[in-house]
């Protein structure tokens, strides 16, 4: 897996996921709230920068390529 830079683009704590953008990835990347490594209750921020390991993602599900892992703040 490669690991890159990047942001979240938005959030749903109700739902647990959301998405993630970076230079190095053609599309946006999906992440799940178990996916992310903190302390306490997992979620991002819109906005909040991050690293994280990205994969290809089973075309067409949820409409997103890609899905990240290991996903931290920065």
């Amino acid at each position: 897996m490669q690991v890159v830079r990047g942001e979240c683009v938005w959030w749903s704590d109700e739902d647990g996921w959301g998405a993630l953008r970076s230079n190095a990835v053609e599309t946006e990347v999906f992440v799940h709230f178990a996916d992310v490594v903190s302390t306490g209750y997992s979620a991002l921020e819109a906005g909040q920068r991050v690293q994280f390991e990205v994969e290809p993602y089973p075309r067409g599900q949820d409409g997103y390529f890609f899905r990240a892992h290991n996903v931290t703040a920065i």
